[in-house]
């Protein structure tokens, strides 16, 4: 499992709306990758994020960006996971 101090932008991206981001910065995460394009990232603490989220950008301290539309997840006061879709390398690989 690789593990970071990232940025992590939760997004609201519906259909005939105007997209809402919020970043969260300096958020301790774990990737993994569930299946072929398929990632889960773990947290500490909660992120903010807007009503109805759909989409999550999670960017690593070297620049590398895992972006795609959140699947699942679970939020917590001491942490949580979320689950997403991305074609990018898998985390194990850095």
């Amino acid at each position: 499992m690789y593990q970071d101090t990232a940025t992590v932008t939760v997004s609201a991206e519906h259909w005939g709306r105007e997209a809402e981001a919020v970043d969260n910065s300096g958020v301790n995460v774990s990737l993994e990758t569930l299946s072929p394009g398929v990632f889960k990232a773990h947290f500490n603490g909660q992120l903010d994020a807007p009503e109805e989220p759909t989409h999550v950008c999670i960017t690593l301290s070297n620049g590398l960006a895992y972006y795609g539309p959140i699947t699942g997840g679970e939020a917590r006061p001491e942490g949580g996971w979320l689950s997403f879709e991305c074609d990018m390398v898998e985390p194990e690989l850095l």
